[in-house]
């Protein structure tokens, strides 16, 4: 196994797209309530807003491949600050990780970690100052590489079925 990095260009659309849909299908599966449906068409119409905002918002995507085969994928993106946000925190460069997915048999590997590291140097050298990444609840296994990776406790969302 040799795995490599490399930027995303148009032509690894429908790569982005097929493991986008293992990445869904990750999240339903794993989804206590059984909200998660990812009905079809949902994959190719979120990979389209994910690119649309990656352009717009100095994004990157990155890729890992081991001998040519793409096995993984990192995304970033720089929001722009609002001035209600401003207002309440201050002025700051925030680069957010919209999405991580790496292939079941690669996890645990560091792989992740590396991606992490090659994103939050992207981040630094467009200025950004902090770091910001969402899991679902039960993607124990994510939360905890984010922990070992620096990340804190920020924003809790619940949710109640009524």
């Amino acid at each position: 196994m040799e795995v490599t990095f490399r930027e995303y260009s148009d032509k690894d659309k429908q790569q982005l797209l097929e493991l986008s849909k293992k990445l869904g299908a990750f999240g339903k599966s794993i989804d206590p309530m059984k909200r998660i449906q990812n009905a079809p068409g949902f994959a190719e119409i979120d990979v389209d807003e994910t690119l649309e905002n990656v352009k717009k918002y100095q994004g990157k995507i990155l890729l890992a491949e081991d001998n040519g085969k793409v096995i993984g994928f990192i995304i970033g993106v720089i929001w722009e600050q609002s001035e209600k946000n401003k207002l309440e925190i201050g002025p700051h460069i925030l680069g957010e990780v919209v999405d991580l997915f790496l292939e079941d048999v690669y996890r645990g590997q560091g792989i992740g970690s590396k991606m992490l590291i090659m994103m939050e140097d992207y981040f630094k050298s467009k200025g950004c100052d902090s770091m910001w990444v969402g899991t679902f609840a039960p993607n124990t296994n994510a939360r905890k590489v984010y922990e070992k990776f620096g990340f804190v406790d920020r924003s809790i969302g619940m949710l109640k079925t009524i």
